[in-house]
Protein backbone atom coordinates (compact mmCIF):
# COMPACT_ATOMS: atom_id res chain seq x y z
CA UNK A 1 0.00 0.00 0.00
CA UNK A 2 2.68 1.93 0.34
CA UNK A 3 3.92 2.12 -3.32
CA UNK A 4 0.23 3.30 -4.45
CA UNK A 5 1.59 6.91 -4.53
CA UNK A 6 4.55 5.90 -6.64
CA UNK A 7 2.72 4.10 -9.05
CA UNK A 8 0.01 7.50 -9.18
CA UNK A 9 2.89 9.82 -10.29
CA UNK A 10 4.49 7.61 -12.54
CA UNK A 11 1.16 7.02 -14.07
CA UNK A 12 0.40 10.36 -14.10
CA UNK A 13 3.37 11.45 -15.80
CA UNK A 14 2.44 8.60 -18.70
CA UNK A 15 -1.18 10.29 -18.83
CA UNK A 16 0.46 13.90 -19.35
CA UNK A 17 2.71 12.30 -22.16
CA UNK A 18 -0.23 10.54 -23.73
CA UNK A 19 -2.72 13.09 -23.47
CA UNK A 20 -0.74 15.43 -25.80
CA UNK A 21 -1.85 18.65 -23.47
CA UNK A 22 1.99 20.31 -23.59
CA UNK A 23 3.00 22.84 -26.37
CA UNK A 24 6.42 20.69 -26.60
CA UNK A 25 7.11 17.33 -27.71
CA UNK A 26 8.64 15.04 -25.14
CA UNK A 27 11.62 13.54 -26.24
CA UNK A 28 13.26 11.92 -22.57
CA UNK A 29 11.71 10.96 -19.59
CA UNK A 30 13.49 10.46 -16.08
CA UNK A 31 12.69 9.03 -12.84
CA UNK A 32 14.02 10.24 -10.05
CA UNK A 33 13.82 8.62 -6.22
CA UNK A 34 15.09 10.45 -2.83
CA UNK A 35 16.13 8.27 0.13
CA UNK A 36 13.05 7.81 1.47
CA UNK A 37 11.75 6.52 -1.63
CA UNK A 38 9.59 9.68 -3.45
CA UNK A 39 9.20 9.21 -6.69
CA UNK A 40 9.52 12.66 -9.21
CA UNK A 41 9.19 11.95 -12.84
CA UNK A 42 10.79 14.95 -15.00
CA UNK A 43 9.56 14.27 -19.00
CA UNK A 44 11.83 16.43 -20.79
CA UNK A 45 10.29 18.02 -24.04
CA UNK A 46 11.21 20.39 -26.62
CA UNK A 47 8.76 23.27 -28.30
CA UNK A 48 8.96 24.26 -31.90
CA UNK A 49 9.34 28.03 -30.84
CA UNK A 50 10.85 29.63 -27.75
CA UNK A 51 9.57 30.60 -24.68
CA UNK A 52 10.94 33.85 -23.15
CA UNK A 53 11.33 34.44 -19.01
CA UNK A 54 13.43 37.24 -17.57
CA UNK A 55 16.22 36.73 -15.10
CA UNK A 56 17.51 39.33 -12.72
CA UNK A 57 21.16 40.04 -13.93
CA UNK A 58 22.91 39.91 -10.22
CA UNK A 59 25.94 42.37 -11.59
CA UNK A 60 23.37 44.67 -12.52
CA UNK A 61 20.00 43.92 -11.24
CA UNK A 62 18.34 44.60 -14.46
CA UNK A 63 15.65 42.44 -15.76
CA UNK A 64 17.32 40.73 -19.12
CA UNK A 65 15.27 38.30 -21.19
CA UNK A 66 16.18 34.64 -21.71
CA UNK A 67 14.79 32.57 -24.67
CA UNK A 68 14.67 28.49 -24.62
CA UNK A 69 12.68 26.00 -26.04
CA UNK A 70 13.72 23.50 -23.31
CA UNK A 71 10.84 22.51 -21.05
CA UNK A 72 9.98 20.09 -18.34
CA UNK A 73 7.03 18.66 -17.00
CA UNK A 74 7.76 17.32 -13.74
CA UNK A 75 5.26 14.99 -11.31
CA UNK A 76 5.49 14.97 -7.55
CA UNK A 77 5.22 12.38 -5.17
CA UNK A 78 1.99 13.52 -4.07
CA UNK A 79 0.54 13.31 -7.79
CA UNK A 80 0.69 17.03 -8.31
CA UNK A 81 2.32 18.90 -11.13
CA UNK A 82 3.88 21.31 -12.53
CA UNK A 83 5.76 22.39 -16.61
CA UNK A 84 8.49 24.42 -16.16
CA UNK A 85 10.88 26.50 -18.87
CA UNK A 86 14.72 26.57 -19.06
CA UNK A 87 16.10 29.79 -17.45
CA UNK A 88 19.09 31.16 -16.70
CA UNK A 89 21.15 29.43 -13.83
CA UNK A 90 24.73 31.66 -12.34
CA UNK A 91 25.11 29.19 -9.04
CA UNK A 92 25.62 25.83 -9.89
CA UNK A 93 25.93 23.61 -12.73
CA UNK A 94 23.39 21.45 -14.61
CA UNK A 95 20.25 23.10 -16.41
CA UNK A 96 17.79 25.07 -14.03
CA UNK A 97 13.88 25.36 -15.38
CA UNK A 98 11.33 27.35 -13.59
CA UNK A 99 7.35 27.78 -13.76
CA UNK A 100 6.17 31.13 -15.30
CA UNK A 101 4.36 31.99 -11.90
CA UNK A 102 8.15 31.75 -10.16
CA UNK A 103 6.54 29.15 -7.66
CA UNK A 104 8.36 26.46 -8.47
CA UNK A 105 12.56 25.66 -9.82
CA UNK A 106 13.73 22.52 -10.70
CA UNK A 107 17.53 21.81 -11.24
CA UNK A 108 18.52 18.78 -12.98
CA UNK A 109 22.13 18.64 -13.04
CA UNK A 110 23.13 14.24 -14.88
CA UNK A 111 22.03 11.91 -12.54
CA UNK A 112 20.76 14.10 -10.02
CA UNK A 113 17.49 16.36 -9.46
CA UNK A 114 16.35 19.25 -6.69
CA UNK A 115 13.31 20.79 -6.52
CA UNK A 116 12.79 24.46 -4.93
CA UNK A 117 9.61 25.75 -3.51
CA UNK A 118 9.49 29.81 -3.63
CA UNK A 119 8.81 30.41 -0.14
CA UNK A 120 5.57 33.06 0.44
CA UNK A 121 7.09 35.94 2.12
CA UNK A 122 8.04 38.20 -0.77
CA UNK A 123 11.38 37.59 -0.19
CA UNK A 124 11.70 35.99 -3.97
CA UNK A 125 13.73 33.15 -2.15
CA UNK A 126 13.40 29.02 -2.72
CA UNK A 127 13.73 26.20 -0.29
CA UNK A 128 14.64 22.58 -1.89
CA UNK A 129 11.96 20.65 -0.74
CA UNK A 130 13.09 17.38 -2.55
CA UNK A 131 16.35 15.72 -3.70
CA UNK A 132 16.80 12.60 -5.45
CA UNK A 133 18.87 10.39 -8.05
CA UNK A 134 18.14 9.17 -11.20
CA UNK A 135 16.47 5.48 -10.57
CA UNK A 136 14.82 4.75 -14.05
CA UNK A 137 14.95 6.11 -17.72
CA UNK A 138 11.89 4.47 -19.35
CA UNK A 139 12.75 2.86 -22.90
CA UNK A 140 11.38 5.46 -25.64
CA UNK A 141 11.01 4.81 -29.89
CA UNK A 142 13.31 7.42 -31.01
CA UNK A 143 12.30 9.21 -34.59
CA UNK A 144 14.72 9.26 -37.27
CA UNK A 145 15.47 13.15 -37.66
CA UNK A 146 17.41 14.48 -40.74
CA UNK A 147 19.57 16.16 -38.47
CA UNK A 148 21.51 13.69 -37.10
CA UNK A 149 24.92 12.62 -38.42
CA UNK A 150 26.07 8.69 -39.00
CA UNK A 151 28.95 8.27 -36.70
CA UNK A 152 31.56 5.63 -38.33
CA UNK A 153 34.77 4.13 -36.85
CA UNK A 154 38.27 4.56 -38.55
CA UNK A 155 40.53 1.93 -39.27
CA UNK A 156 41.72 2.13 -36.01
CA UNK A 157 38.16 1.54 -34.40
CA UNK A 158 38.20 5.12 -33.32
CA UNK A 159 35.18 7.16 -33.83
CA UNK A 160 35.15 9.71 -36.41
Amino acid sequence: MARLPHIRAVAAAILFAVAGCQSYEIVQTNIFSDDDGNIVTVAYGRSASFHENTFRNPATGKDVEFKSKLAVRVVLPDGDSFTAWQCMNFFESGTMYKTDNDEWQILVNGFTCRIYLRIDDGSGLYNEVYRGILCESPKTEKKKDSKWRSLKKDSKGRWK
